[in-house]
């Protein structure tokens, strides 16, 4: 078995392993290293694993050099992709080589769905995400929801909330989506990002904007990967709670998946027992563990994901402080400032 890095030759061979395999989701994909190239200018090393001609296993990692982030390789979402242990094992060790060639503090394989048991991989099991199974009725899915869930929906239904689907609401959608990062303090990738993003996948991305009486309440992007529907990048307006902005939004999604023949819907990383996860808990979901695994190569402990980082002293000032920049600032910051940090 042999792991070489993606060619432009190589790229149809890379996506039919990703189309043909049950561990892909749509992060495996080829394309995703033309789109944080053309956004971020992120360096990556698209490992695969071939035995006999054939592609056996994949690994994108993007390689971030920071001053404000650090130095480091990170998969994307979802990591390895991959036929067997052997090939995983084959690709983590490159991927290892990489990060003490480079002079790198670590690597993170981001948001597995597999724990791989290999030498000297750190496992942080704080997360996990959620997946409904979806009906083929709509109508069938929101009778089995929880009655609180139901209950709220009627009251957004009736105030006139509604989920709007397609790829033509993204430009509508990000305005809000913007507003409500810095809401949280979380740096937006841009509108360039996501126009990349649906440019590159037209197939398999979509926007689910709510609204109420013409005002945009927020709503998220969406992928479409087999027969599976995503809640990828979400953002709601504060303001806007109240109507049961959230509610409508997964709801939304649900009902998409549905009528369109997905089987699944994911709704999404949470941290374990989170308010997060309580809320999600409630759609008719099953939480899966994901795992964020670590080869530590210059520092002794790993770095904090999602919510976990509320407890660093300079990532809750840098929240403070983003969250009282304007807009126009924000905006213009916060693509720089995640292409040092692109999954959080």
């Amino acid at each position: 078995m042999e792991v070489l890095e993606l060619q432009r030759q190589y790229e149809e061979a890379w996506d039919r392993f990703v189309y043909d395999s049950s561990q892909a989701v749509v992060y495996h994909l080829a394309g995703w290293r033309d789109v944080m190239n053309k956004t971020f200018g992120i360096e990556s090393h698209y490992l695969f694993a071939r035995e006999d001609g054939q592609i056996v296993g994949v690994l994108p990692l993007l390689h971030i050099k920071s001053r404000f982030s650090g130095h480091y390789f990170t998969s994307m979402p979802a990591a390895i992709c991959t036929r067997d242990e052997q090939a995983a094992q084959a690709l983590v060790e490159r991927a290892k080589e990489l990060v003490v060639m480079n002079g790198a503090a670590y690597l993170v394989l981001r948001d597995s769905y597999h724990k791989w048991d290999f030498p000297d991989l750190v496992t942080d099991e704080a997360h996990c995400t959620f997946v409904a199974q979806l009906y083929d009725d709509p109508d069938e899915m929101f009778k089995k929801l929880d009655r609180r869930v139901r209950q709220h929906l009627k009251k957004a239904f009736k105030a006139e909330v509604k989920a709007m689907v397609g790829p033509e609401y993204m430009t509508d959608l990000y305005p809000a989506y913007a507003r409500a990062m810095r809401e949280l303090g979380t740096p937006t990738q841009g509108l360039a990002f996501f126009q990349n993003v649906f440019d590159k996948f037209p197939d398999h991305f979509t926007t689910i904007v709510v609204r109420c009486n013409g005002q945009v309440l927020g709503g998220t992007v969406a992928a479409c990967f087999g027969d599976t529907l995503y809640t990828t990048w979400a953002g709601l307006l504060r303001e806007y709670y109240n109507l049961r902005s959230s509610h409508i939004m997964y709801w939304g999604a649900l009902s998409y998946g549905c009528a369109n023949g997905y089987q699944w819907a994911d709704l999404g990383r949470s941290q374990w027992d989170s308010s997060h996860y309580r809320f999600k808990k409630l759609w008719l979901t099953e939480p899966r563990p994901l795992y964020q695994q670590y080869f530590l190569n210059d520092i002794s402990q790993p770095p904090a994901v999602g919510g976990a980082r509320a407890n660093d002293a300079q990532y809750r000032a840098f929240v403070n402080v983003w969250k009282r920049l304007p807009l126009s600032v924000t905006e213009f910051l916060g693509p720089h400032l995640r292409k040092r940090m692109p999954f959080g």
